[in-house]
């Protein structure tokens, strides 16, 4: 079957649609429309509006006023009050002063004597000027003073002899040994080496470079701050005598070499001294400009040491603390020199 034949147009059924439509939206106007006005003549009493209390006074129009010229001015206004008499002041009542008699009145050439005042009219004072205070109570007073001085002193006491007998016994036969080093001992051996790397130098700008001459040594306590790799402000006067030195051997390469001492991880040592080395470049590079090409930074790390690492007995701190301090001069940093064959 051809699908066209099954086809049907509901071109007929649209017109009765649309006046359908029509018709129920004119109902529904209508409807809505009648429930309004409903609504709008039906009172409602709980909802009726309460009167609002009047806040502005009523208000009056004047459109003319008359004033008497005479009131506007003062001097016939004070005209226009007659002036008293002095019959017609108001009487005046006498105050009443107080007697200032003498105490002692003179009769026929002797003394009165003073009669005193009733006693009702005596006034009385409300609290004497020293308090009367009752033997008994002061008694009660001194023994409760007494028994709680008693009480504290023997808190006092129980509190001494319990820390006597916590006090831990002295160690006579100790095997800890304090280090006879201290950090004060650590900045003079710093410094000490310090002086000699600048006398050093000094030699090598005065007499150069030549085959055999042994590194120059720097200390790395004088250099960086412990576990770091930045420079310290104090050094600044041995790096420039340094790039000095480079400067005035343009023919001689410089290796720059840093180690660290026996403590800590290897591979972190190996690159805590390669970070050293290469700090001293950068700033020799950056503040002296010498020649890179001339001048090389290797980290040697925990290797070469000049003086043996001894036996440590790390649960002691004691113990560390000395070998740190004896190891002291291995953490450094070694400027050699190769001269061109």
């Amino acid at each position: 079957m051809n699908p066209l034949e099954t086809y049907q147009s509901d071109a007929v059924e649209r017109p009765i649609f649309r006046r359908w439509l029509f018709f129920g939206l004119a109902v529904s106007l209508l409807i809505h429309a009648a429930i309004i006005c409903w609504f709008q003549k039906t009172p409602l009493p709980n909802f009726n509006p309460a009167p609002l209390p009047r806040l502005v006074p009523r208000i009056f129009n004047i459109k003319n006023i008359t004033i008497d010229e005479k009131l506007l001015d003062g001097s016939e206004k004070q005209a226009a009050q007659p002036a008293q008499t002095p019959d017609q002041r108001p009487a005046v009542k006498p105050l009443d002063l107080p007697n200032e008699s003498p105490v002692a009145g003179i009769t026929q050439g002797k003394l009165a004597p003073v009669v005193p005042p009733p006693a009702a009219n005596i006034i009385k004072p409300i609290a004497s000027e020293k308090p009367v205070v009752d033997p008994s109570e002061t008694q009660t007073i001194a023994r409760v003073q007494d028994s709680a001085a008693k009480m504290m002193q023997q808190d006092l006491d129980s509190v001494r002899d319990s820390l006597l007998k916590d006090q831990p016994a002295n160690i006579s036969s100790s095997g800890i040994r304090i280090p006879e080093t201290s950090a004060s001992d650590s900045a003079k051996s710093d410094a000490a080496g310090m002086a000699a790397a600048s006398g050093r130098l000094d030699n090598l700008l005065s007499n150069g470079i030549h085959a055999g001459d042994a590194p120059v040594n720097m200390p790395g306590g004088a250099l960086f701050e412990f576990d770091k790799a930045d420079l310290l402000t104090a050094a600044i006067e041995q790096l420039r005598l340094l790039g000095e030195v480079i400067k005035r051997n343009p023919s001689v390469t410089f290796s720059i070499e840093g180690y660290t001492d026996s403590f800590g991880d290897p591979n972190y040592n190996l690159h805590l001294s390669q970070a050293r080395a290469d700090a001293v470049r950068s700033w020799l590079i950056q503040n002296m400009d010498v020649d890179p090409t001339h001048i090389t930074a290797t980290g040697m790390g925990a290797t070469h040491f000049l003086v043996p690492p001894k036996e440590v007995d790390m649960h002691s701190q004691f113990s560390i603390e000395a070998e740190k301090l004896y190891e002291q001069s291995n953490r450094r940093v070694e400027i050699k020199f190769t001269l061109p064959q």
